[in-house]
């Protein structure tokens, strides 16, 4: 008797249950794809990225980054934009391998894995998908433990300070799919978890408005606030300009001065917080 297929709601299941029990005949093929695609990703992030050229794009991936005024820059150059730090590359390349390992696990537990870096268009936006499980369209996605919780409990839509759910929008509307899952993986405790986004927000209109945004002589008005920073009851980046590149120009004025707290900077707006936080703060 033939063994049923796969769905991908058993996904998760199914690579614990292979994690536990093991397989006495991997698939020899799926190793070196497997093996490639880690080599790939180390390459890509060594030596694609050292040497690539200024200026970037409009891409699948960064169309639904919640700020046009960060792809502005991007696209249109800022000299005092932040370059990637050592352990910015080593996560994004570890990102790069968790999805390789995650997708050949897939084939391994018995899922029928294809199109993976498959590339898809939109009105000239440019992406590749990360593959299609059980003929679903899967994004895979590498998160903190607080990250993770979104995922467990679909409440991403409602916080998703980076964008998937636009990104995945993309890839599902110019695949035709109504639909679109993320596989995400917990960096921390090493637990699975899937999301399945049931309706995909238009891509086309969102396309629309980020050429409007980036195509202009100056850049748009920031997405974001600077909120109250407890310990010096002056202002402080939020999160999302925190991790942004350009925030020295975007922020210039008034200007910001870094803090180290436990090791992590805060980068307080100049002239919120008092003179002795100032003095004892990192201009920046």
């Amino acid at each position: 008797m033939s063994e049923a297929k796969k769905n991908i709601d058993t996904l998760v299941d199914d690579i614990y249950q292979l994690l536990e029990n093991g397989n006495k005949k991997p698939n020899q093929e799926a190793l070196f794809g497997l093996a490639a695609s880690i080599m790939d990703s180390v390459r890509r992030q060594l030596w694609v990225s050292a040497n690539g050229s200024k200026g970037g794009s409009l891409r699948m991936s960064n169309i639904g980054k919640p700020c046009t005024r960060s792809l502005w820059y991007d696209i249109n150059g800022d000299d005092e934009a932040e370059k990637l730090r050592p352990e910015t590359k080593l996560k994004f390349m570890m990102g790069d391998i968790v999805e390789a390992l995650l997708l050949y696990l897939a084939k391994e537990a018995g899922h029928e894995v294809t199109e993976q870096q498959a590339e898809i268009e939109i009105d000239g936006i440019k992406g590749h998908i990360d593959a299609i499980i059980d003929g679903e369209l899967v994004d895979v996605k590498s998160s903190s433990s607080f990250g993770m919780k979104k995922f467990k409990n679909g409440t991403l839509p409602n916080d998703d300070p980076f964008g998937y759910i636009d990104q995945i929008s993309g890839y599902g509307n110019a695949l035709g799919k109504t639909t679109g899952t993320f596989l995400a993986f917990d960096k921390s405790s090493g637990e699975l978890a899937t999301y399945t986004h049931r309706k995909l927000s238009d891509t086309a209109s969102r396309i629309d408005k980020v050429k409007r945004d980036t195509s202009g002589e100056s850049p748009p008005h920031r997405a974001f606030s600077a909120v109250p920073d407890k310990q010096t009851g002056g202002k402080k980046l939020n999160v999302n300009c925190s991790y942004c590149s350009h925030k020295k120009t975007c922020w210039s004025d008034p200007g910001l001065v870094t803090k180290f707290r436990s090791g992590r900077p805060v980068f307080l707006v100049k002239g919120s917080v008092s003179k002795g936080e100032d003095n004892a703060s990192r201009s920046f």
